[in-house]
């Protein structure tokens, strides 16, 4: 039955490709821009000489990233790169790094459609990783990941069609929240299909400055993912008067909703359980964690897309949801032992 389930353009991704430059830095390089030590910004006039400075003063290492195409790399790292399940769009320079990236996203199974843009450099995005792997500080500069918009979008509408699942993040409601407004709304349009509609909040900066583009989308969301310092500045957003993660996991679950089925909120937490709530239950599941050596959490940016990408696999194929969390899991722990967003070798999930 699997196999069945396993056809071309499943999951559609829309998001910002951006190239990762990360490096090893200092809490004296953090304070010197500005950064947070554990979040995620979009890179403004006061970044415009990080990039340089990080590479002069740091070891670097260079990669595809973007967190939605992170998160379908690792759905076809596990269903295999010769059934591309996930369809991705985003918009890039036209420039070697845009080819680049390209052309690796392709190697690995995903089927992107990329909007070029031919005035804009292919966006980028500074991994800042502190106190060896256990933060990571993210900064990222748009560039033509900017320039996506509706129309982008519009052309690539038989791919909309086709896709039983949509899959972005909070990222992307700075560059088009039209476009997620208008893919949203396909999960109420086919009564015959059950479609699903699942979104990362991704950042706290999304919750703190597109609350109004947020609020848009959320009735038609059903399956809301974020780690703990996103869930709380989204609680914050709400006004929902708590930080207890089970009582926010659980209001998340229970806004009002307008697309069919129940809503399912997820936060993740870095080594502590994972909660998940279920719209009209009171009550919240836990997922423990595997406890790394400290020595083994190598970086953990990109923990969160191949949380995501382990969920989106199983659920494609149908699988339970306590089967679809604990996938999650494995390949957020495979991920924070390896140097950016990448995957191992082999896939070796035993629900």
């Amino acid at each position: 039955m699997a196999k069945e389930l396993l056809v071309e353009g499943s999951i559609f991704g829309i998001g910002n490709p951006l190239l990762d430059i990360s490096a090893n830095v200092n809490d004296e390089f953090l304070a010197k821009w500005k950064l947070p030590k554990n979040g995620a910004i979009v890179a403004d006039k006061t970044h415009e000489n990080l990039y340089e400075d990080l590479i002069n003063s740091f070891e670097i290492d260079y990669s595809a990233g973007g967190a939605c195409q992170n998160t379908l790399r690792f759905v076809q790292w596990i269903i295999g790169k010769n059934t591309s399940v996930t369809t991705f769009v985003g918009s890039i320079g036209n420039d070697y790094f845009g080819r680049m990236m390209e052309k690796k996203a392709k190697s690995e199974g995903v089927k992107v459609l990329y909007h070029v843009d031919k005035t804009t450099a292919t966006g980028t995005c500074a991994v800042l990783i502190t106190d060896h792997g256990k933060n990571r500080s993210l900064c990222a500069y748009l560039g033509a990941a900017d320039k996506l918009n509706k129309e982008a979008i519009v052309r690539n509408w038989h791919w909309v069609d086709k896709a039983r699942v949509y899959y972005t993040t909070g990222h992307i409601l700075s560059v088009t929240p039209d476009s997620v407004v208008a893919i949203a709304h396909q999960t109420n349009v086919d009564k015959f299909t059950d479609k699903k509609f699942m979104f990362n909040l991704a950042a706290t900066y999304v919750s703190e400055k597109h609350g109004k583009e947020l609020q848009a989308i959320l009735p038609y969301i059903d399956y809301m993912f974020g780690n703990e310092e996103e869930t709380l500045a989204f609680a914050k957003f709400k006004q929902y008067g708590t930080t207890d993660m089970k009582e926010i996991v659980k209001k998340i679950a229970n806004e009002p909703k307008t697309s069919k089925g129940p809503r399912i909120a997820v936060a993740t937490q870095g080594p502590k359980a994972v909660l998940v709530a279920t719209t009209g239950s009171d009550k919240v599941a836990e997922y423990p964690v595997p406890q790394l050596e400290e020595e083994k959490i190598i970086d953990t940016n990109g923990a969160g897309d191949a949380f995501t990408g382990g969920f989106l696999a199983m659920f494609i194929q149908e699988k339970p949801l306590d089967v679809c969390i604990k996938c999650g899991i494995y390949c957020a722990t495979e991920c924070i032992q390896r140097i950016g967003c990448t995957c191992p070798k082999e896939f070796k999930f035993t629900p």
